[in-house]
């Protein structure tokens, strides 16, 4: 304050309770220089120097840090009113701290989302195999049946058949990919072609399909139509972004996306199956042309009618000249070839019969709970024991018979089914019937399964001891 009739006092020296890093006692140090008997003395009458000494005196406080006025007043605040005061703020305080550390403690026990507009909870439902059914796809190519060799329709149901985990998508997504793959290879094809024979005028000249965009990349006008198409990309992406689609929750059809600007729909007698049916057909087949051309890039001449359409011979070996009529022959590899093989098969007219014989595995039944498992090797023989979900016993082989992965690195017991933990495939545990033949992951496992035999999961006698509880395996010595 810019007036001399005020005495302003500082302590020497801060309260303990003051500096404590909480809210309660930074109030009470809030109050306690509020206090207008040491903080503030009001205007009145002039004092004489005496009273201004005895009123330092009264205050307790060290001399040091004290403004004093020639004129300084004598009449303070009321003491009562101002410690009362203080006290109402820092209960308060107090109060308000202790409240929000037990909002605290709650939120911190049970975490929930800060912002909930936006979320909804959603119940998946089972039912991928049957949408797909009823989806268009199907002509006289498959015998107006849905064509799905993989089984990736399937897919999707089996998270409710196991462990309700959405791993899998459902056909709504598969679908709205394919259409989308479809459409962007259309484009793509029809590029590379029109390409080698026409280029836009101002922009980079450059007919060969795989060096086009690394011109546009080095072309300031060519950069701007990259921004533009990215755009356009991601708006439509954005705005038409097919979440829903993964659990088959989608509010619409997959691949419509409202975008009809000659109004064909509105025509009349327009069939939509059947020009969708063409859409889709027409992307299939633009996905294999796209991969040809890439193939014929790679390796020249390997597809008809694209030979020349700017295809890469790699690089080759150069053989080394030879004198004889049909070119050089290995010497090592005839060589190779007539020397006798140290693992010919040797054959036999005898007859061996199996000796069975019950052989004790070292487990007792009760150390063995619902779906628990243990790998043994009994005379030679790699076996698994274990319980199915009802608690009975079981003995099957332990390596898959996809290629031989062992069951015991994971495999899965539900019900009365053992599931591969590699590739997926699942057995019957009281008579190794095949269920499901490497369904898993995607793509990569049906397709390790197709050059491999199906075939059923071995399956071994099994009994425990009535005294003791032995568990004992009927295996081929």
């Amino acid at each position: 304050r810019e007036r001399s009739d005020w005495i302003v006092v500082f302590p020497s020296r801060w309260p303990t309770a003051v500096m404590a890093p909480s809210l309660s006692t930074a109030a009470l140090g809030a109050a306690a220089l509020c206090v207008p008997s040491t903080a503030f003395v009001g205007p009145a009458a002039a004092p004489s120097a005496g009273s201004s000494r005895t009123l330092r005196e009264a205050s307790g406080l060290s001399t040091s840090g004290i403004a004093v006025s020639s004129s300084a007043p004598s009449v303070s605040f009321g003491l009562g009113a101002g410690s009362a005061g203080a006290c109402l703020a820092a209960a308060a305080a107090v109060a308000l701290a202790r409240r929000r550390g037990g909002v605290f403690r709650r939120v911190m026990d049970k975490p929930q989302l800060v912002f909930t507009a936006g979320f909804e909870d959603v119940v998946p439902k089972p039912g991928s195999e049957k949408a797909f059914g009823a989806m268009v796809g199907a002509d006289v190519e498959t015998g107006g049946e849905p064509w799905d060799p993989l089984g990736f329709s399937k897919l999707y149901d089996r998270n409710f058949d196991f462990n309700g985990v959405m791993v899998y998508p459902h056909v709504q997504w598969l679908r709205e990919a394919e259409i989308k793959h479809g459409r962007v290879c259309m484009l793509a094809f029809v590029g590379m072609c029109v390409q080698q024979a026409y280029q836009i005028p101002g922009l980079p000249q450059e007919p060969d399909w795989v060096k086009a965009l690394d011109a546009c990349y080095s072309d300031p006008v060519a950069q701007l139509g990259l921004v533009q198409i990215s755009v356009f990309a991601m708006v439509v992406e954005g705005r038409f972004y097919p979440g829903e689609a993964w659990y088959g929750e989608m509010g619409r059809e997959p691949g419509d996306l409202g975008f009809d600007p000659l109004k064909f729909a509105k025509r009349p007698n327009f069939d939509l199956k059947k020009k969708q049916l063409s859409e889709l057909k027409n992307g299939r087949l633009a996905m294999i042309g796209v991969a040809s051309m890439f193939a014929n890039h790679v390796i020249p001449g390997s597809v008809p009618f694209l030979t020349g359409s700017y295809a890469v011979r790699p690089e080759v070996e150069s053989a080394s000249p030879s004198s004889t009529f049909c070119g050089q022959t290995c010497s090592s590899a005839l060589s190779l070839a007539q020397a006798p093989s140290k693992t010919a098969a040797r054959y036999t007219t005898q007859v061996i019969l199996p000796a069975l014989q019950w052989i004790k595995t070292g487990l007792k039944a009760s150390d063995l709970g619902p779906t628990e498992l243990k790998a043994k090797n009994l005379a030679g023989v790699d076996v698994l024991v274990g319980k199915d979900g009802g608690g009975k016993l079981f003995c099957v082989g332990n390596l898959c018979p996809h290629i031989g992965t062992p069951m015991s690195e994971g495999a899965d017991v539900i019900g009365d089914v053992i599931v591969c933990p590699l590739h997926g495939s699942s057995f019957k545990v009281t008579t190794g019937e095949l269920i499901d033949w490497c369904p898993s992951p995607p793509i990569i496992g049906p397709l390790t399964g197709l050059p491999i035999e199906k075939k059923n999961l071995a399956v071994f006698d099994v009994r425990s001891s009535f005294f003791g509880g032995d568990i004992e395996v009927l295996v081929d010595t």
